[in-house]
């Protein structure tokens, strides 16, 4: 993969920023790669995920006198890219969600006239029981990929899908 950096100011910053991002580059890109691939099990969406972290980091270095960029800077600007990936995979399955969830509480069936129940008693829920719900039941994360996901410990996040279960099934018992 070639990088390419455009920014703007004095020629010598411009120079000195782009070969600060080309190191950067040529140094973490695989780490950043593979991160991303053990966490997506895609290496089309690990190419992507880097690539997107990349350019932050271009956008980074093209600001003003920007701090140094570390590789735990870029590690966490790709977790945030796979956690923003992993919701808009959430929105556009909703569907699949509902019945996952619904199954896991014993109510293996929902006809299509209780979509909005379910997504009232979903909406109910914080956001985080919700998020620590999907990754459960719709991605299928083991609860130690929850727990890393949402930046918890394994027991804390046991935790949350305990009470994220029964918040929803009170929920949905008050909804329907």
């Amino acid at each position: 993969m070639k990088l390419i950096v455009r920014s703007e100011g004095p020629p010598h910053a411009v120079d000195q920023r782009r070969e600060q991002l080309a190191k950067l580059f040529d140094q973490h890109y695989d780490a950043v790669y593979r991160y991303a691939l053990a966490r997506s099990g895609s290496e089309v969406l690990a190419d992507e995920i880097s690539g997107e972290t990349f350019a932050e980091a271009a956008r980074w270095y093209a600001q003003e006198s920007p701090e140094p960029v570390s590789i735990g800077w870029l590690l966490t600007v790709a977790r945030r890219r796979l956690v923003d990936h992993w919701r808009t995979t959430d929105r556009n399955r909703r569907r699949v969600e509902k019945y996952a969830i619904s199954a896991e509480l014993g109510r293996p069936e929902i006809d299509p006239e209780s979509d909005d129940t379910v997504f009232e008693a979903l909406r109910s829920l914080s956001s985080r029981q919700r998020a620590a719900l999907t990754l459960r039941y719709l991605d299928d994360y083991s609860v130690h990929e929850v727990a890393e996901a949402l930046e918890c410990s394994y027991q804390a996040a046991e935790s949350l899908l305990a009470r994220a279960r029964r918040s929803f099934a009170e929920a949905w018992k008050g909804i329907a």
